[in-house]
């Protein structure tokens, strides 16, 4: 495995660790938007994959809270996501 793999691989296990501890509210959204933006920026995640990964979650049962608190939680995840395509249509 290359070292390049290696580093998006991590990154994209970060940002899953990420998002799962926000919706367990042991994580502030802030930091993990951050978290997200470093993986977009610094390891070539797509934002698309990072949007795979909250469905996934939304789905996952080891997550136990109700689907409708996890989907409330991502709704504004995901209006912050929604700057992070516009920077990068934009430039």
């Amino acid at each position: 495995m290359s070292t390049k793999s290696f580093e998006r691989e991590w990154a994209l296990n970060w940002v899953k660790g990420s998002l799962a501890s926000y919706l367990r509210n042991r994580t502030p959204i802030g930091i993990v938007f951050g978290r997200i933006r470093r993986a977009v920026k610094s390891y070539g995640i797509s934002i698309a994959e990072v949007e795979q990964i909250i469905d996934s979650l939304l789905l996952d049962p080891t997550i136990d809270i109700s689907r409708e608190v996890k989907e409330e939680k991502v709704k504004e995840l995901l209006e912050l996501i929604e700057s992070l395509k516009k920077g990068e249509e934009g430039g």
